[in-house]
C-alpha cells in the first residue's frame, strides 16, 4: 500500500502533516509543527514509528489485561497484515 505525506499550513505560520493513502482516504493526521524542518523530523519519526512501534489496545473492546500492555509484536502485526494483503494501521489518541 503507497500513500503520501501531505504537508499543510496549520494556525500559527506553523505546519501539520497529514498521511493519505492511495485511494485518498485520510489515515492520521500529525500535531502542530512550528517549521519545516521540524515537519521533515516529524515525518521521520512517523516513518519509524509506524515500522517498527507496538500495538497498543486502549480501546473501550481492549480485554482489562491488554489495555494496560502491548497487545501484538511487529512479527504477529506484519503476519497478519500479509494474510489481509496489507500492513495493518493503528490510530491513537
Amino acid at each position: 500500500m503507497a500513500g503520501h505525506f501531505k504537508v499543510e499550513d496549520a494556525h500559527d505560520n506553523g505546519y501539520r502533516v497529514t498521511l493519505v493513502s492511495d485511494s485518498g482516504e485520510l489515515v492520521a493526521v500529525s500535531g502542530f509543527y512550528p517549521t519545516k524542518r521540524a515537519v521533515i523530523a516529524g515525518i521521520d519519526e512517523i516513518r519509524e514509528i509506524a515500522g517498527t512501534g507496538r500495538v497498543v489496545d486502549r480501546s473501550r473492546t481492549a480485554q482489562p489485561a491488554a489495555r494496560n500492555n502491548t497487545v501484538r509484536d511487529n512479527a504477529s502485526r506484519d503476519n497478519e497484515g500479509q494474510q489481509r494483503g496489507k500492513r495493518s494501521v493503528t490510530h491513537s489518541a
